[in-house]
């Protein structure tokens, strides 16, 4: 406080929680590359060669490790948006600050454990399981660029020494790139079901069932707040 007023915050003050967030996807996506060197190809080749994810052999599945490393950029790329959504909403004082990461991991998870019980629901409904399956990897793989491009952001953010004044425009930039993201991602679930030969209807309605639904109403929701 200074004559009255409340001094101005640094920008790494302001994005303390987004910071944290992209520290620790760093660290994972370093993990990724160096340890899981099959999820590693698996997620570059879903951007641009989605053929070759689809014509991999046995023996380039990837690996539990590979795996669970995949889940935990998916719950940070929502922990960071989560903190932007708390950093458009708090007051001059930062309370509440880091409420967003923890509520963006909860829905995170909570995302996560619908899609997993949607697939099997889908599969058992149209009886292909590998089409359903393979709609998860996709879902995994695309989180994890999610992660990569919302972590760009908060860095430009950074570096262009955001102000408290202009807090929101890092949540709205945030909104924006999720949503490019959610076309994208339903567009290479659409190819997937074609590829796999799955019913052009049945994969609609499983898309737009267990798919953008859900992503409406979970807007819809952090709209209201």
């Amino acid at each position: 406080m200074f004559e009255g007023h409340l001094i101005p915050h640094a920008s790494y003050n302001l994005l303390a929680a987004v910071i944290c967030c992209v520290g620790l996807g760093l660290g994972a996506t370093v993990l990724l590359r160096i340890r899981c060197e099959r999820e590693w190809s698996l997620t570059i080749w879903t951007s641009y060669k989605i053929n070759r994810v689809w014509q991999r052999l046995a023996d380039e599945s990837a690996r539990t490790g590979g795996t669970l490393t995949s889940f935990v950029m998916g719950l940070l790329a929502w922990c960071l948006l989560g903190s932007a959504w708390s950093l458009s909403h708090v007051d001059e004082t930062l309370s509440g600050l880091w409420l967003g990461m923890g509520y963006g991991s909860l829905v995170g998870l909570g995302t996560l454990f619908c899609r997993s019980a949607a697939a099997l629901f889908g599969g058992w409904i149209t009886l292909a399981f590998e089409s359903t399956r393979r709609g998860l990897e996709i879902d995994r793989h695309m989180r994890n660029w999610l992660l990569w491009l919302l972590m760009i952001l908060s860095i430009l953010q950074l570096s262009q020494n955001i102000q408290f004044q202009g807090r929101e425009l890092l949540w709205d930039q945030a909104i924006l790139i999720w949503g490019i993201w959610l076309l994208l991602k339903w567009l290479r679930q659409v190819q997937s079901v074609l590829h796999n030969g799955l019913h052009f209807g049945w994969g609609i309605v499983y898309i737009c069932t267990f798919e953008i639904g859900p992503t409406i109403l979970l807007f819809k929701q952090f709209e209201a707040i």
